[in-house]
């Protein structure tokens, strides 16, 4: 059985090996970035809608008409 050596590899395959490495890099890093963000974003939302407005900002409105 041979293997081939590190010198037997061409410059066009290490350039692919390269490439795809860079690129898987990068699609794991996105796709956890966009989950990140997602669910801070939802996580701000639940937040915010369990506040309660001050009873005077609700006679806020009254005083522009």
């Amino acid at each position: 059985m041979q293997f081939q050596h590190y010198e037997n590899i061409s410059t066009v395959d290490r350039c692919m090996a390269s490439f795809l490495a860079a690129f898987s890099v990068f699609m794991i890093s996105y796709s956890a970035t966009r989950v990140y963000l997602n669910y801070s974003s939802q996580v701000d939302a639940q937040v915010e809608s369990n506040v309660l407005p001050h009873a005077a900002s609700l006679w806020s409105d009254l005083g522009n008409n």
